[in-house]
């Protein structure tokens, strides 16, 4: 299951534009636990694909003792294109281009964004 939108300690919401403000985790990494990683074969600050039923991103990922097994995390606020002297590189992934507005809470209409199917698969 895709948690979308985390709040991290470096990450706020899509003002923050220059991914060099972030102390850590400058490229938003999908956060997986170890005995995923291990199961799909992604590695620490690997690359890999995450796929849902609305779309796929290729990610960083973070092996973390946070996770737990069956769950992967993306944080907030990421996903914008910054624009430098080299061009305009993407940083991180926007979590709403994988979530779907199909997805929904049936009173307030919001999308769910902590508990979306999602599939991981190593690139390389």
């Amino acid at each position: 299951m895709l948690s979308a939108g985390e709040r991290r300690s470096f990450t706020a919401n899509t003002i923050i534009r220059d991914s060099s403000w972030r102390k850590r985790d400058a490229d938003g990494a999908l956060r997986v636990s170890s005995e995923d990683a291990a199961a799909c074969g992604v590695v620490d600050g690997g690359v890999a694909l995450i796929s849902t039923r609305r779309g796929s991103a290729q990610v960083s990922v973070e092996v973390s003792p946070m996770m737990q097994r069956g769950h992967v995390s993306l944080p907030n606020g990421m996903g914008l294109d910054e624009p430098t002297a080299a061009g305009s590189p993407r940083a991180g992934v926007a979590p709403n281009e994988l979530t779907s507005s199909d997805d929904r809470d049936w009173i307030a209409g919001t999308p769910w964004h902590k508990s979306v199917p999602a599939r991981l698969e190593p690139i390389g």
